[in-house]
């Protein structure tokens, strides 16, 4: 492979200004210039990235990390922050598991966004720490941390929905688990919680979905194998859960929303073309996607007030299950 001395020797100049001319640097004549591009073609010269990377000690590469790769939500995100990434002139490294750890501590990149809830908050304080730039959309780091948290709302939403189906005379409300160990999950129950307590009333039942639509199913299948009641209103903590339970409720003889209403929580597309069609909560994921790759893009080139405090927005959907 030719190298950037090669390309000198032949176009009889010195390996700076060979550096210089494949940079566009304005010190170098154009006719200059034009010979040294000439040559490097002609040699097929192809110039290193991980070079250009020591160099100027920028990748601009940001590290994504992700629980899975599959699901409605998690593409949504990734292609919404790639885009905006993209526009800034800088690229995503999408990885999880054991590789993030790894691609994190070889700091591979010039900054992260932590999506997945795996990745250990030591091992991110102690790579901040270094300078490191991270976002975090977990709120699971104390205040004087060097790590930006940017968490989406959950707690709100879910509050004034449920406080929405008490004013409509209904008392008997359950809730549908996503993954226990998940944030997004607490902050959801816990709105829902307050919003049952300022009325004086507890949960009518809780089943556990794992934020899957396979495991939303054989929750609701299970409850009423058992010959548990119904409560008048399930909130699932997401929409696959939520289709999920359609979908039981479709291949028996039962009926939503005779039977019972039923809330999800993402707006995913499917959600509109179920029957019955699903009373969801918005919150607006695009834009939310955009800002992290914003912010993390903000804080790489210091700009002022990129770590600012994000106020996110939600919309609830109604539509025919509740």
């Amino acid at each position: 492979m030719s190298t950037i001395k090669d390309i000198a020797k032949r176009a009889g100049v010195s390996i700076a200004t060979v550096s210089y001319a494949l940079n566009n640097d304005p010190r170098i004549s154009e006719e200059t210039a034009a010979r040294v591009r000439r040559v490097a073609e002609e040699m097929n010269y192809l110039a290193s990235g991980i070079a250009k990377s020591l160099k100027k000690k920028k990748t601009n590469n940001i590290l994504i990390f992700i629980p899975e790769f599959g699901g409605p939500i998690y593409q949504e995100i990734l292609e919404e922050i790639h885009q905006a990434l993209k526009a800034l002139d800088y690229r995503m490294i999408v990885c999880n598991g054991d590789l993030a750890t790894e691609m994190l501590s070889e700091r591979q990149a010039d900054g992260a966004i932590v999506l997945d809830i795996a990745v250990a908050p030591d091992m991110l304080e102690k790579v901040a720490r270094t300078g490191f730039p991270i976002v975090d959309t977990r709120k699971v780091f104390e205040k004087d941390s060097r790590i930006i948290v940017k968490v989406m709302d959950g707690f709100t939403p879910v509050y004034e929905i449920i406080k929405i189906a008490l004013a409509e005379g209904y008392r008997r409300i359950g809730y549908m688990h996503g993954s226990a160990d998940s944030p997004d999950n607490t902050k959801r129950y816990n709105g829902f919680l307050s919003a049952l307590a300022d009325a004086g009333l507890e949960p009518f039942c809780e089943l556990k979905g794992e934020f899957r639509e396979d495991a939303g199913y054989e929750a609701i299948k299970r409850h009423l194998e058992a010959d548990k009641p119904l409560p008048e209103v399930l909130f699932c903590a997401n929409d696959e859960m939520a289709i999920g339970v359609i979908n039981y409720f479709n291949e028996t003889d039962r009926s939503l929303p005779d039977d019972m209403k039923i809330i999800g929580f993402d707006n995913i597309q499917l959600g509109r073309y179920v029957k019955p069609a699903l009373t969801t909560i918005d919150i607006n994921r695009a834009e939310w996607s955009r800002m992290l790759a914003e912010t993390i893009v903000g804080v790489i080139e210091d700009r002022p007030g990129a770590a600012s405090k994000y106020r996110p927005k939600y919309q609830i959907i109604r539509r025919e299950s509740f």
